[in-house]
């Protein structure tokens, strides 16, 4: 409640501090400050829990653990992301007081940033849905979405609804500000640790210092994404939680045709993960552009793919217990949390409504199943190699019957677990695809084509094979064009449901 207290008040400070830049830094580094001892304290108690799990059983551990993971750690990392966030605000402002300082208009109306006069609120509403961000940005003229922009990309960087030209340019800003930050607080935690002659004994900043560098790792794959050949849109940034999070779109979200949206699983990291999931979206993007020329000659269709990586994904180690487990649905369920309203903002901040799909693998497609039981306006999904969807019927998603698709190749032990829910390949209604060697004869010119299996849980987005044929074919919207395959073998048949033990 305290750092909850701390954000909101400085959110009023910046209504009323006009140009005194130095306050502004002063209670922008305690705000940051205290999201880091926020942080801290959420590390220490998620390793007390997980030590207690080791000698302690029964329904009072229960208890004590149901409590942790749906109050108080959530708690802890939403008052820590608020705090950081309030920060990185600040000195934005700070730094657009300091540029326009000399304005003597701005000089005359202190608050001229955060309102114009006559024109209504210029700052964003708190706690605005995708579609309430959309009226606001549209409601803003050009000058005044530029200065946000410039003077204040914290407020739209992660804001679900605003454009994402927009948002792209407001995170590639705070690139910049957030590597200032992350190189200073590995400075502090280099010089606390040479200080102290007790070593790491009696302190977290040790742990705290790897998460600062790991952070540093992520905006260096960032970066390199970014500057990779083709346009690339930095659809999210977020530096708060534990661990990373960002989104990067190959194409032009907001005016593509088509938009498919990957949420991938265990152990996926921006740090480890994002370029080379980058890399399969580039290569999907350029097959389901070909795979629409190929079905409507003459048109031209565009695609955008985007890696989303916007939640803390189980990682092998300590997430193997507690409430970060892959065993468990706490990650996904606030990874769903997550995804609903960045799903909404597609088509919130477009003029036009996109073909949009939803591509889940792994853990990530529990994480998108739970957020598909939203409404999110997505057309089409393909799952593959999924624990479950966390529902044993395929009505609960709110997708169109027969536009649920699913993809298990050969030796892939996770697509047969059914632990969150049904194994797909046994839900009613699903539509299946094929992952194995296929010959494909298209139908408008007779061209012969040939993709290869993928086998085993890891490899479905590979080049030129037959599962990703079948993901292009259904980002581009022409998903009869599949390769139909039920994909069951021995574990399909060891987890067949019996029929009356589930509902």
């Amino acid at each position: 409640r305290l750092a909850h207290g701390n954000a909101q008040g400085a959110r009023g400070v910046m209504t009323e501090l006009g140009a005194d830049t130095d306050t502004l830094d002063r209670i922008a580094e305690s705000l940051r400050a205290d999201a880091r001892s926020v942080q801290d304290i959420h590390a220490r108690a998620q390793r007390a829990v997980a030590e207690l799990q080791a000698g302690w059983d029964g329904s009072d551990f229960w208890h004590l653990t149901q409590l942790w993971e749906q109050q108080a750690s959530p708690q802890l990392a939403s008052a820590s992301a608020s705090l950081e966030t309030c920060g990185v605000e600040l000195r934005a402002q700070s730094n657009a007081q300091r540029a326009t300082s000399g304005s003597e208009r701005d000089s005359a109306d202190p608050l001229l940033l955060w309102r114009a006069p006559g024109q209504g609120q210029v700052s964003p509403p708190n706690g605005a849905s995708p579609a309430e961000s959309a009226s606001w940005w549209k409601a803003l003229d050009p000058d005044q979405q530029q200065r946000v922009i410039t003077d204040h990309p914290g407020w739209i960087g992660n804001r679900d609804g605003v454009p994402f030209a927009a948002r792209d340019q407001a995170n590639r800003a705070l690139l910049s500000v957030n590597r200032a930050d992350l190189v200073a607080q590995r400075g502090r935690f280099e010089t606390d640790l040479a200080d102290n002659w007790l070593g790491d004994v009696f302190t977290t900043d040790d742990e705290a210092l790897e998460q600062v560098k790991d952070k540093l790792a992520s905006l260096d794959a960032i970066e390199q994404t970014l500057a990779r050949t083709g346009p690339r849109q930095l659809l999210l940034l977020d530096m708060g939680p534990e661990r990373a999070q960002a989104a990067i779109a190959r194409g032009d979200v907001d005016s593509a045709d088509n938009v498919a949206v990957f949420v991938p699983g265990m152990s996926s990291t921006v740090t480890n993960s994002m370029k080379g999931y980058d890399n399969n979206m580039d290569q999907l993007q350029h097959r389901a552009e070909l795979e629409n020329k190929r079905a409507t000659p003459g048109q031209t269709v565009t695609t955008a793919t985007v890696t989303w990586i916007g939640y803390q994904a189980p990682q092998l180690g300590w997430d193997l217990i507690g409430e970060g487990s892959v065993a468990g649905d706490h990650a996904a369920q606030l990874g769903a949390a997550q995804l609903v309203p960045f799903l909404r903002g597609i088509d919130a901040a477009r003029d036009h409504d996109a073909h949009l799909s939803v591509l889940g693998h792994s853990y990530g497609s529990t994480t998108a199943g739970l957020a598909l039981q939203q409404s999110t306006g997505v057309d089409d999904v393909v799952l593959f190699g999924s624990p479950g969807v966390g529902t044993n019927h395929l009505a609960d998603l709110s997708v169109q019957k027969g536009h649920t698709y699913y993809i298990e190749a050969r030796w892939d032990p996770v697509g047969d677990l059914g632990h969150f829910g049904l194994d797909p390949s046994h839900l009613d209604g699903i539509e299946h695809a094929s992952a194995r060697e296929s010959t494909v004869v298209d139908p408008l010119t007779g061209e012969i084509r040939h993709f290869a299996e993928v086998t085993g849980h890891g490899a479905y987005l590979a080049d030129d094979s037959t599962s990703q044929y079948n993901m292009s074919v259904v980002v581009a919207g022409v998903p009869d064009r599949r390769v139909v395959d039920g994909g069951q073998g021995i574990g399909d048949a060891l987890s067949w449901p019996i029929p009356g033990t589930y509902r």
